[in-house]
């Protein structure tokens, strides 16, 4: 495996198996966090061995790497790849602003602010936050219907519409998916154990 090759899933276990701690696998395994933005892919371990170079290693630290991991780390919500993620990051990245726009989107969807993270979002998609991964969108859409399933038997069309960030076409789609009726103005949700009492 030549230092250029780009890594894959199993070129980046076994790289990290002998080098997990070796800084000069650096570039790699950062060439390999931009090509998991731009592609489905997500290797957790990969990406918390860079949180842990960088802290090792303080001078290498790349905030925009940092930022990639912290999003596609959100995608996954959820579970708390996010949590484990923000471990490993010293306080004095989390006062950068790219790192705590993160922290304040990850702030709102952990407290069910899902109108609130699509406005936030907005402004931060031209600015602080350019190169946000492939499909982040439908991820955190994904997360929030999850999140409604167990919450709600039903719910006001237009806060749904609200909350995902989408029309009528794609809530109606997005709802039949999943089995959910949208009935008079009201998304009926099947019950399960959760929305139950």
């Amino acid at each position: 495996m030549g230092k250029d090759a780009p890594l894959t899933p199993e070129t980046c276990a076994a790289l990290l198996s002998k080098q997990r701690y070796n800084p000069e696998i650096l570039p790699q395994l950062e060439a390999y966090v931009a090509a998991q933005c731009e592609g489905g892919t997500y290797d957790l371990d990969a990406n918390l061995a860079v949180l842990k170079l960088y802290q090792f290693h303080p001078d290498t630290t790349n905030v925009a790497v940092v930022s990639k991991i912290l999003l596609k780390a959100l995608m996954n919500l959820p579970a708390t790849d996010y949590l484990m993620c923000t471990c490993l990051i010293p306080d004095r990245v989390h006062e950068l602003e790219v790192v705590g726009s993160v922290a304040k989107l990850a702030g709102l969807l952990e407290c069910c602010s899902f109108r609130e993270f699509w406005k936030e979002l907005e402004p931060l998609r031209a600015d602080v936050l350019p190169e946000i991964p492939a499909g982040f969108d439908d991820a955190i859409r994904e997360f929030i219907l999850k999140t409604v399933a167990i919450t709600y038997q039903a719910v006001p069309e237009a806060h749904l519409l609200d909350s995902l960030k989408v029309d009528g076409g794609a809530l109606a789609k997005l709802a039949a998916s999943r089995g959910w009726a949208v009935e008079a103005g009201t998304v009926k949700v099947p019950l399960n154990d959760d929305n139950t009492a």
